[in-house]
């Protein structure tokens, strides 16, 4: 009877274990929770982190989603398939063609980031370039 009582606590003790894990990661990066992670998963630079950090810290889930995260009228999933490089810093700036496609409050939203820094920039667009529809738009 002993024995079963020390393999109900360990067995208890490890699952709380495990579930206190889960629930520190999770505090460390809530967005990450709906993420694939594994072999499949792409590695991100530290360029694209930072990216992924200014996309959050701008407020861009407001307007588009990332893997179901954020507004959904305007998704990201696979952007970094459909845009090169220059056409994204075109979208993110409202500025060349695409400031006629967007609608005119669009386009004056998106002016704000032209106060960010080229860096900035540059961050945020190896980020949304790293978004491929063969990962489902998300990275870890």
């Amino acid at each position: 009877m002993r024995e079963t009582w020390v393999r109900i606590i360990v067995a208890a003790s490890g699952v709380l274990a495990v579930l206190l894990a889960l629930a520190f990661a999770w505090l460390q990066n809530p967005g990450a929770a709906g993420q694939r992670v594994g072999a499949a998963a792409v590695e991100m630079s530290a360029l694209a982190l930072t990216g992924r950090k200014i996309y959050q810290a701008e407020g861009c889930p407001l307007c588009h989603a990332i893997a179901g995260e954020g507004n959904p009228r305007y998704p990201l999933d696979g952007v970094g398939d459909r845009l090169e490089a220059l056409e994204l810093r075109d979208w993110i700036l409202a500025t060349g063609a695409v400031a006629t496609l967007l609608p005119r409050r669009a386009a004056i939203m998106k002016e704000d980031y032209r106060d960010l820094g080229a860096d900035e920039i540059d961050a945020l667009v190896a980020y949304l370039s790293g978004l491929r529809a063969s990962d489902g738009g998300a990275t870890p």
